[in-house]
């Protein structure tokens, strides 16, 4: 204690101490010269060995190596401005990634209670879905004792608002999910349980700010305003504030209460019937209860279901919980995408790492003289080795505060082009920081410790190090270039190859007769007269019914194990003349016939997998007594899983207790956007409550490729800019290995040597390097690119053109970087290059 006291006190007086040593000092050391000592020794020495008497010596050194590091990179302004720009888009790019995902993922939304927000979704062995029937719903609430509340979102297709050209979109919700968020409105009040649970009271709205300000001219007495909703009329009670924050990222311009559903969808069931599954959930936990005890409570009311709603429950059914209180609910695939973007990102790290580390060795050539100095004056190994930790740590914190101005521009561009939240902020948190402050002092170590150790070792001149550090920087860039080819690949032949079914001229025509209370009976007429008048009008080619629209993005799918090996499959209901609307080319055998049962279609590649080398016709699928026999092969088109090339699909004859979920699509002759006004028509003279969802499959088609350039964009650009690192540090490593062989490349070209010979001499030594390089970039992108088949539409991760573009961009870059700095030297006179020595 007494020593912690000591050292505690010279902390705060060290200044007084060191005054008085020197007096002390002066006076020793005059008392030696009158008494003819001639060698008082080193007054340095003393000092710093009576410091370290005292304690915190460590401190003064650490100010003397931050003082000597600031003055060695201001004396190189060029070194320095290149070390934190490469430190700026390694770290940078890493922190954006990390932000994002922070603000989706990780940071709570700005609403009451987020930390016990939970997501409640349905799961099985074999599936899952995130919808679950508000019948179930609402036996959760009133029965779960470990939810203090439990939320419900049913989003239905957009409604028409008044006389707009445009449908609005809507939500139904519960009416104690505002007050559960704890949203204060911004004008008038938001949903209430207390006066908007029963389906009696008054139809009521709420709109967002942005309707309010763009649709209504941010007009103050909105409050009370009568719309039509469908035809409709509904009041408008509150206006939502600017910067609010929604479960799930939702996005509605218009909120109803749930209670009101069945007064704007004529004759809707759905909140009777146990077996439409159409509400997204949510639940507070109960204070000190965790998510687990929940799940237990869940899985038993599940079972209570189950006894008395057997068809409204799978097999082995559970209740899945996850955190809910985030911006978005990260699904097990969406963690494969985050770690494998993840990955790409730290690899501009490594890459950004090694080269900088290969600048430090070469710029240690510059400072033999220096260091030569300082260990005859007497610094030790240690000394040099820590002050050169000490500026590759400055060098490390000037990056990441420029990476941290850059990942706040971009963020900020990212979040206007998202058209994120406005709740949302690029300022980064702790989460980030901290995150920057790890990367900051990894960064450090791994630029910075193999130099210093060769510098303090003065074994500058082995090779061994800088070749390590190219093959790392040849690896990394070949991985991100191969990944970025793919990419690339994947989205040019989404645009410009047939996906396997003719998109262009197809419209889906959902009535949601479901919703709208039809029976099975009073569907099949509905939908019998409606393909009727679809037939009959010019420029209609083909007319069909299916129950899973194409590119729907629906939920029902089905795990499958073929050849020890885990494939999606996507069923499909379809009426008989489904193939030739869809204009998907029959392989084998026929199509059904109306009324047909037990039998199935395959898709090609699900006959391929399935039975190798056997003829698929009369092979049969499912067990007893749900066999079926497979009467005929599809061709491969993925109209619900257009991103996923593995999953294959099995199409039924649809049966009447399908009818009611069915939606129609039709082949236009002609442009299928002029269709709309006539279906339009159609329905309303049908059913004037049935307001049916219309959408072009040709958008939505785009929209899927739109998805897939924007990641591939991303990833080229990512990979370009490991590219453009990896060639700066080649050029700064081949042009330190030229330096130091300056003299030998004069005596070469005196005695006559050829330069092509002279600089197959001085590159040598990197050939190995950049064939391991590039061999185990292959490797490693052969290994991740297996994460990428859900994004890799039409081709497949070992693409042979893919791999053969990026290694022949790596290979010029390669070449380019070791020419240049050798092309220069050769360049020079030799009496130049004699005198430089």
């Amino acid at each position: 204690m007494k020593e912690l006291f000591r050292q505690i006190y010279y902390l705060f007086h060290r200044r007084r101490l060191d005054e008085e040593l020197q007096d002390e000092m002066a006076f020793h050391r005059e008392m030696a010269a009158r008494s003819g000592r001639k060698n008082f020794g080193n007054p340095q020495l003393m000092r710093e060995r009576a410091g370290e008497a005292w304690g915190w010596t460590w401190l003064d050194r650490l100010v003397q190596d931050l003082h000597y590091g600031a003055r060695i990179l201001r004396r190189s302004p060029g070194f320095t401005f290149m070390a934190v720009l490469v430190l700026a888009i390694g770290i940078g790019i890493n922190v954006t990634a990390f932000s994002l995902f922070d603000m989706f993922a990780l940071k709570p939304l700005p609403v009451r209670d987020a930390d016990r927000i939970v997501r409640l979704e349905r799961r099985s062995p074999n599936a899952y879905t995130s919808e679950m029937a508000y019948p179930s719903y609402e036996f959760y609430r009133d029965h779960a004792h470990t939810l203090s509340a439990a939320i419900a979102v049913f989003g239905i297709p957009p409604m028409q608002l008044d006389n707009d050209v445009q449908p609005t979109p809507v939500s139904f919700v519960t009416p104690n999910y505002f007050t559960e968020l704890g949203t204060i409105p911004a004008l008038g009040r938001m949903l209430d349980p207390s006066r908007d649970s029963s389906p009696s009271a008054s139809p009521v709205v709420v709109i967002t700010y942005f309707l309010w300000q763009h649709r209504f001219d941010s007009d103050p007495s909105i409050v009370g305003r009568v719309i039509h909703l469908d035809g409709k009329p509904a009041t408008i009670v509150g206006v939502e504030p600017y910067d609010v924050a929604t479960l799930g990222g939702q996005g509605p311009s218009i909120w109803i209460p749930v209670a009101q559903q069945p007064y704007f969808i004529a004759k809707s069931k759905v909140l009777e019937d146990w077996t439409n599954s159409s509400i997204r959930m949510w639940g507070k936990l109960a204070p000190g209860v965790t998510a687990a005890a929940a799940a237990q409570e869940l899985r038993a009311l599940t079972d209570a279901i189950r006894r008395d709603h057997p068809d409204a429950v799978w097999k082995d059914e559970f209740i899945f919980i996850s955190p809910g209180g985030h911006l978005q609910v990260m699904q097990p695939e969406m963690y494969r995408v985050a770690v494998m973007i993840g990955v790409l990102t730290l690899l501009i790290l490594i890459i950004a790492c090694a080269n900088l580390g290969g600048l430090v060795t070469a710029r240690a050539v510059a400072r033999q003289h220096e260091m030569g100095i300082r260990v005859a004056v007497g610094a030790g190994r240690w000394r040099i080795f820590r002050q050169l930790c000490t500026e590759s740590l400055m060098l490390a914190v000037l990056g990441s505060i420029a990476a941290i101005v850059l990942a706040y521009i971009v963020l900020r561009i990212t979040l206007a082009q998202l058209d994120a939240p406005k709740w949302i902020s690029p300022t980064p948190d702790w989460r980030v920081l901290l995150f920057t402050v790890v990367a900051t002092v990894v960064a450090s170590v791994s630029f910075g410790f193999m130099p210093a150790i060769q510098i303090a070792r003065q074994k500058q001149h082995k090779t061994i190090a800088r070749q390590i550090l190219v093959g790392i920087q040849i690896a990394g860039s070949s991985v991100l270039m191969i990944i970025a080819s793919l990419m690339m690949r994947a989205a040019l032949h989404a645009l410009y190859t047939d996906p396997g079914f003719g998109y262009e001229q197809i419209v889906s025509v959902d009535p949601h007769l479901s919703r709208h209370g039809y029976s099975n009976s009073s569907s099949q007429a509905y939908l019998a007269e409606m393909e009727s008048r679809l037939r009959a009008t010019p420029g209609v080619l083909s007319v069909s019914l299916v129950k899973m629209p194409p590119l729907g993005h629906v939920t029902d799918r089905e795990t499958t194990e073929i050849n020890n090996r885990k494939v999606m499959i996507y069923p499909n209901w379809i009426a008989p003349e489904f193939f030739q609307t869809m204009g998907i080319p029959m392989q084998l055998g026929r199509t059904f016939h109306p009324g047909e049962k037990n039998v199935v279609i395959v898709s090609q590649s699900f006959a391929r997998e399935q039975w190798p080398g056997q003829n698929p016709l009369g092979q049969t699928v499912g067990d007893d007594p749900d066999k079926s026999t497979v009467i005929g092969v599809a061709g491969d088109a993925h109209i619900n899983a257009l991103n996923d090339d593995d999953a294959v699909e099995q199409y039924w004859p649809m049966q009447p207790g399908d009818m009611p979920d069915m939606v129609i699509i039709l082949r236009a002759a002609g442009s299928p956007g002029s269709l709309t006004p006539t279906i339009k028509s159609i329905a309303g003279n049908l059913d004037q409550s049935v307001f049916p969802e219309i959408r072009q499959l040709k958008a939505l088609y785009l929209q899927n490729v739109n998805g897939i350039e924007k990641v591939a964009g991303i990833i080229s650009l990512v990979g370009m800019v490991a590219i453009a690192i990896s060639a700066v540090g080649i050029i700064g490593l081949v042009a330190f290995v030229v330096t130091q062989r300056t003299k030998e490349i004069a005596i070469r070209i005196a005695l006559g040597a050829r330069p092509g010979a002279v600089l197959s001499a001085v590159l040598h030594q990197f050939l190995w390097p950049v064939a391991i390089g590039i061999f185990a970039g292959i490797t490693l992108a052969a290994f991740g690119s297996k994460l990428l088949r859900m994004v890799l539409f039409g081709i497949d991760n070992l693409d042979p053109l893919s791999y053969i573009t990026a290694i022949a961009l790596i290979g010029i870059m390669i070449a380019l970087a070791m020419l240049l700095p050798a092309a220069r030297a050769l360049r020079l006179q030799l009496a130049t290059i004699l005198r430089y020595e």
